[in-house]
């Protein structure tokens, strides 16, 4: 009976916070939090935030992390802004951006798997290579800006209801198919699911790759905002990811409590939570540190057991 709510209050906590977060700013913020254009410009950060986070809980289900997310975005805006300023096709761009982002995928779940090296080494020698790319890409003009009208790709409904789309598909993709079941599968036991028959090698490129398309199509989203391409593109990106997975009740040690609804609670608190400190007079250079206040009481809350470092 204890055990059942422990797990009832950990299922609800995420929401506890997303209504905590709302309801604090919105006073702090003497009711600006809820302004149209506030509204516009919070559903815009979290539609790309959360398509990513989407891809990722693939990603973390197994138990590992990509840092590489950053700057495979970056590149992938910079891929798009180029071949639509040269050709004015986004559809073109779009797909060099896929297959890129794809790339990635398969590099960081194949290489980790054949030489059996944890998951971080591989995206941190990816977020170098795509760091290093993006530098060598601005190295004349720094940002890159396209006339490209990019209104649809604005328009809230757009953004509303690509996000929606996409939970929905990998919400079944993640409960309902081996793709899924099998990912946490082996987060929650690798040795286990090998045994059972479990193609550990597969399952989790099919992770990464899924992470890499939703890192291609957030990447229209991104350009849509910003208009342009730089080599600061992206960055950071990799630690916003896993902080609002935290925040959504993620448990970054993979395994069957992994759920897509993370993706979501955690994008819209982690981006409600970082307009909301601008909009209550909180300086921008201080941001940062509340952020990483609030991030470690949430880890601290979320420990399941004494000794554990990450959420469980």
């Amino acid at each position: 009976m204890e055990k059942l709510k422990k797990l009832n209050f950990m299922g609800v906590l995420p929401y506890i916070g997303l209504i905590f977060v709302i309801s604090v700013f919105y006073i702090t913020s003497s009711g600006r939090l809820f302004q149209s254009y506030n509204i516009r410009i919070v559903i815009q950060q979290t539609v790309a935030l959360g398509i990513i986070c989407l891809g990722a809980v693939f990603v973390y289900s197994l138990g590992n992390m990509d840092i590489s997310v950053g700057a495979c975005l970056g590149l992938c805006t910079l891929i798009i802004i180029t071949i639509v300023n040269a050709t004015g096709n986004l559809l073109i761009g779009f797909l060099a951006a896929l297959a890129l982002a794809l790339s990635f995928g398969l590099v960081n779940g194949a290489v980790s798997a054949w030489l059996g090296l944890p998951s971080v080494v591989t995206s941190l020698f990816l977020m170098f290579l795509g760091s290093g790319l993006q530098t060598i890409i601005t190295i004349k003009t720094n940002t890159i800006t396209s006339d490209y009208d990019f209104t649809f790709w604005k328009e809230t409904s757009v953004q509303i209801l690509t996000l929606v789309i996409l939970a929905v598909i990998l919400n079944y993709v993640f409960n309902y198919t081996k793709i899924g079941r099998y990912t946490c599968s082996i987060g929650a036991n690798k040795e286990c699911a090998q045994q059972s028959g479990i193609n550990v090698f597969k399952y989790k490129i099919y992770a990464y790759l899924t992470m890499g398309f939703c890192i291609s199509v957030a990447s229209i989203f991104v350009l849509a905002r910003t208009g342009s391409s730089s080599r600061l593109t992206g960055n950071g990106y990799h630690m916003d990811v896993m902080v609002a997975l935290i925040l959504g009740g993620m448990p970054l040690s993979g395994g069957m409590k992994s759920k897509i609804s993370a993706a979501l609670i955690g994008a819209f608190t982690y981006v409600l939570l970082t307009n909301g400190l601008t909009l209550s007079g909180v300086k921008v250079n201080q941001v940062p540190i509340v952020k990483a206040l609030i991030f470690a009481i949430i880890v601290i809350l979320t420990c399941r057991k004494k000794g554990n470092v990450l959420p469980r």
